[in-house]
């Protein structure tokens, strides 16, 4: 019986510290992304912002395969997630080749990765 109950417990709820961590993610993602395609950025700094929007999204998924006492993810969290890097193609072609967009169709863009990242950290706060 001692041994059921040193086991990590896989059915608790998110901190409160992550469900900040994840709206400032999803905020300063969509943020970023519609500034970026909004604006005539150069191609470095485009590059820079979609390399930069990758690693916010991957390091929260290694965040979530890493952490000790964590669930396996569900059929619907991987293929949530799958989305998210590909979907950064909609406002990231506009951000790398500086064709700017006008203001609602930039933040409609980045509404989309931003979304979905969103909806897979949602399905990941119960574990």
């Amino acid at each position: 019986m001692r041994v059921i109950d040193e086991a990590p417990k896989l059915t608790q709820a998110a901190s409160v510290g992550e469900r900040v961590l994840t709206v400032l993610s999803v905020a300063v993602l969509i943020t970023v992304l519609a500034l970026a395609g909004a604006n005539r950025v150069p191609l470095l700094v485009g590059c820079l912002v979609l390399a930069a929007s990758l690693a916010l999204v991957l390091r929260w998924r290694w965040f979530h395969l890493r952490g000790p006492g964590r669930r396996p993810h569900t059929k619907v969290e991987e293929v949530v997630f799958l989305f998210v890097p590909v979907t950064l193609a909609i406002p990231g072609l506009k951000v790398v080749w500086g064709n700017s967009a006008d203001t609602a169709a930039a933040w409609a863009a980045a509404a989309v990765p931003a979304a979905l990242l969103a909806a897979y950290l949602v399905l990941r706060w119960r574990r």
